[in-house]
């Protein structure tokens, strides 16, 4: 969810315009690496935070394609820094919400990480978690036959919460694949003690 004081909210006031531009960028910056390398999906991380662990991922895995997302802008440059001092060309960072840029930005996805959402701990919020029915249907029908989601957080609510989504939904199963990378994030530094679950796309 957007802080409806960010700067980026005057610029893309309408939810149309910031589904074109997700689109848009896609085409312009992914898409052509994609078509040169031959490669049909990508690996997303849904908060990417300062791009730590996932630029880690990218450099063991460059045959792979990677896609980092947050909504706060100083993340994505400092994750977009971390990119240009390590020459990676097979990673992308970019602002945007994770519904808008799963449903438009026209990609299929192998596999999706999500690491320590915001869990709003309060019952009344609990509505804004992203882990719910629709977004798991949503993520389930961008995301190839064989992919997989890995979900990793510090509350036991939120991780009781989501593991609870996956069994009510019709598109994903828990499953026993272990967690692809160990290596730090932002927020794991802050954060070490969590669990984490892998379930797989019905």
């Amino acid at each position: 969810m957007f802080v409806m004081s960010d700067p980026f909210l005057k610029l893309y006031k309408d939810k149309t315009d910031r589904q074109q531009r997700v689109g848009e960028w896609v085409i312009n910056n992914i898409q052509p690496y994609l078509e040169h390398k031959d490669l049909d999906t990508v690996d997303l991380e849904i908060g990417c935070g300062h791009g730590h662990w996932l630029t880690s991922y990218s450099t063991i895995e460059q045959s792979k394609a990677f896609v980092g997302i947050d909504l706060i802008t100083k993340r994505i440059e400092k994750s977009e820094s971390k990119k240009s001092k390590r020459q990676l060309p097979n990673i992308f960072f970019y602002k945007a919400e994770a519904n808008e840029f799963v449903e438009y930005a026209g990609l299929t996805i192998e596999n999706t990480y999500i690491m320590y959402p915001d869990p709003w701990p309060k019952f009344k919020h609990h509505k804004r978690r992203l882990i719910q029915l629709p977004f798991l249907k949503l993520l389930a029908s961008k995301t190839s036959q064989s992919g997989k989601l890995f979900f990793m957080t510090d509350h036991q609510g939120y991780f009781d919460w989501s593991k609870d989504m996956i069994n009510e939904s019709d598109y994903w199963k828990l499953s026993n694949e272990p967690w692809p990378h160990d290596d730090t994030s932002y927020f794991r530094e802050i954060l070490p003690e969590n669990q984490y679950f892998s379930a797989a796309r019905l």
